[in-house]
């Protein structure tokens, strides 16, 4: 099918779509809708960002480092990807991607685990697809630990994506999106009432995007729908649900290697040269259901439960360099592995949330409970040498490639599992008029982690699972000197379980981090413009690490070597992350809007049986530097032009903790511009990201991966 036809299909299916829902009989929003809409936007550290923090506190109040990147900023940067939106954030970069599949993230120095650290409306969500659809309406960043909300959490960061819910009114928004490299991105958002009585309203999200590559040979095609339901069963009971189906297929992207092993090296091979086979794909399917039900308990209390259920579905079909490095004829070994994940995640949080007083002194209080359970069968092939490939001139398709023979309904394979339980409770306290506020909490935990065996494939000998109880505790002070500013300090500790490796068969112990933080947040210009800045430091201790391009088993104490792919994995030692953020966000005036970020991070090695003390941690950029501004014009001829420019910067990094001078990546910055024309109903957008295209990378191990060239995407859409 070509992308012509494909399109038409879609559209069709869309009109039918509108014509099927019902209607309120409105041509027009009601009266109310500019208010509603006026307070889905509010500037400045008064936001309030229940959903990732658990509680409707303002984030001046909060002694919690909390960013996001809002529905403005998705819209105005066309964003179609967490990788760029994260861009928006201080202490968040992107470190890697696995094929391009997905990707890997650095939080405040530290990487955050892909099977902990990532939601989507405060539940866990499967990651080995591209998180962000056209379903999300704003991406929230807790930094730090935040093991008190969420249990077995990594502790640079928790990223909460937070779907579009639905409208009461009638809202009726189609967009097309068309750019360089083939892009073609059609999306549909409808929302309304399906009763007279308001009681009944939807929301539905459809996406289809087909998009090339500037690297030879990779395309990829998704499709995302969404549809939710909330009903207002009584006036203090609602119920939402959500379903989400996505389907994506992607050429895998196996990255670059310097000819020299230096990363000068990579300027002897184009950025757009492709050293995979053409016909290796990452695929990813998905289907997800959430229940949400809010019932209030008077004026004060609301009593809220979110269950999940989701189902996705990998298969990777990649390619591997065993040595990341060509020899001395420019030949490049290469490894393929086929593998299917099967994975089922689902769990349940129940909340109770409200507000009281005692003796004159103000209480926010949260108590909760919560289970999950992630439970992934993989089903691969052994690893096939394929015939080596001339670094310069590649010549594909020179194997006979496996295929994956995994079948989801296979009983006697072993089911790996993390099981999470968790009690909370959680209370701010303010004395002296709101001025002081003493925030205490704490979380029981017991994380069980091991592998479901069948008679067909038995434990090991001594097996068993992992179970750990710690408790998480937070303490935090606020002084707010005036009304829209506040000073805070704050201790928060995290574990990370590692459970029982299947390659050794030993028992990994926990990784344990502990974090002190000290931040201001103002409200300026009216409360227009929003300032945070936090100071951190972060240790964590015993750390699972692994050390590749070995040529031989090492000295130093380790649990494993792999003679075929040179890597060690030990556990031990003590790393450290230390840094100041910045964050700036609002409206200089009521034309200027800008979102500033940029932090300082040193993220060491303090004692490792590996590595020097001093090294920085793989991928840990010190500092980065980000501004977004944008202009609307509000008056005369030009009202309905906004514009908007952007500068994106990422310090040098080391592509291991090694630290080896040919592993140092160099810095990178780009440049962004935006415009966009709004006229009644009809919207038309364009935006050239990196303008002055600049070449960057990604790297991990000697491996590389190129940042995205030049490219223009232009939309036109319309409200109806």
């Amino acid at each position: 099918m070509t992308p012509t036809s494909t399109l038409i299909s879609w559209l069709c299916i869309t009109v039918l779509t509108i014509g099927a829902l019902p209607s309120t009989g409105q041509t027009h929003l009601p009266q109310d809708t500019t208010k509603i809409l006026k307070e889905l936007t509010v500037y400045g550290q008064k936001r309030e960002i229940a959903s990732i923090t658990k509680t409707p506190t303002a984030l001046l109040d909060l002694p919690i480092s909390v960013q996001l990147v809002d529905k403005k900023l998705i819209e105005q940067q066309q964003i179609m990807d967490v990788r760029d939106a994260i861009k928006n954030v201080s202490g968040i970069t992107v470190t890697g991607t696995y094929g391009d599949g997905y990707a890997m993230f650095n939080g405040r120095g530290f990487s955050m685990n892909f099977q902990s650290n990532f939601r989507r409306n405060g539940m866990l969500t499967p990651t080995t697809g591209r998180l962000y659809g056209d379903n999300i309406e704003r991406i929230e960043i807790l930094k730090g630990p935040a093991s008190i909300q969420y249990g077995d959490v990594a502790p640079g960061a928790v990223m909460n994506l937070v779907s579009k819910k639905p409208l009461d009114y009638d809202y009726r928004r189609f967009e097309l999106r068309l750019g360089e490299y083939g892009l073609m991105r059609p999306s549909l958002d409808l929302s309304g009432a399906l009763t007279k009585d308001k009681n009944l309203l939807y929301r539905l999200n459809t996406t289809y995007e087909s998009s090339n590559s500037f690297i030879d040979h990779i395309k990829g095609k998704s499709f995302l729908i969404a549809p939710t339901i909330t009903w207002k069963i009584l006036p203090n009971l609602e119920w939402t649900v959500e379903l989400v189906a996505r389907n994506e297929a992607r050429t895998f992207a196996a990255g670059v290697v310097s000819p020299d092993g230096t990363f000068e090296g990579l300027k002897k091979i184009p950025i757009s040269h492709f050293l995979g086979e053409p016909g290796n794909q990452h695929r990813y399917n998905e289907q997800s259901a959430y229940s949400t039900l809010h019932y209030k308990l008077g004026k004060n209390w609301t009593l809220r439960n979110t269950s999940f259920y989701a189902k996705a579905n990998e298969q990777e079909e990649s390619v591997f360099f065993p040595n990341n490095r060509a020899d001395a004829n420019d030949s490049l070994k290469r490894t393929t592995e086929f593998f299917q994940t099967f994975t089922r995640i689902y769990g349940t949080t129940l909340d109770l949330v409200g507000r009281f007083s005692t003796f004159g002194v103000r209480h926010d209080f949260l108590l909760g409970a919560d289970y999950t359970e992630w439970n992934y069968r993989i089903y691969y092939n052994d690893a096939l040498e394929l015939k080596p490939i001339h670094i310069y001139h590649p010549v594909y398709a020179q194997d006979v490639l496996p295929k994956v023979l995994g079948y989801e309904s296979d009983k006697d394979k072993p089911r790996q599992q993390i099981k999470r339980i968790g009690l909370y409770a959680q209370d701010q306290l303010k004395f002296w008029d709101n001025r002081i506020h003493l925030l205490l909490g704490v979380r029981l935990n017991r994380t069980t982690r091991g592998t479901a065996y069948t008679a067909a494939n038995p434990a090991p000998k001594d097996y068993k699972d992992d179970v750990q109880t710690p408790l998480s505790p937070r303490l935090a002070l606020l002084v707010k000197p005036i009304r829209n500013l506040s000073v805070y300090a704050s201790y928060t500790q995290s574990y990370e379980q590692n459970g029982w490796d299947e390659i050794t068969n030993i028992m990994l112990q926990p990784t344990n981090a502990k974090q002190i933080e000290f931040g201001a947040k103002a409200n300026l210009l009216q409360e227009r413009l929003g300032v945070g800045v936090s100071w951190f430091q972060i240790d964590k201790k015993n750390i699972v690490g692994y050390v590749y391009g070995l040529e031989e088993a090492p000295a130093w104490s380790h649990l494993y070597y792999h003679k075929y792919y040179k890597w060690a994995m030990y556990q031990g030692g003590h790393h450290r992350s230390k840094g100041i953020e910045l964050d700036v966000n609002g409206k200089i005036t009521p034309q200027l809007s800008i979102n500033l970020a940029t932090s300082f991070i040193d993220a060491t090695v303090v004692e490792d049986p590996a590595f020097k003390k001093g090294n920085q941690l793989e991928g840990n950029a010190r500092q980065t530097f980000n501004i977004w501004a944008s202009y609307a014009l509000d008056k005369g001829a030009l009202k309905g032009l906004d514009i908007g420019y952007g500068f994106f910067y990422k310090d040098k990094f080391f592509a291991a903790t090694d630290n080896l001078p040919e592993q140092e990546v160099r810095s990178y910055w780009s440049m962004d511009v935006s415009a966009g024309y709004t006229y009644k109903s009809f919207f038309t957008r364009l935006n050239v990201s990196n303008f002055t295209n600049n070449k960057g990378y990604l790297a991990r191990n000697n491996l590389y991966e190129p940042l995205w060239v030049r490219r223009a995407v232009w939309s036109v859409g319309v409200r109806f």
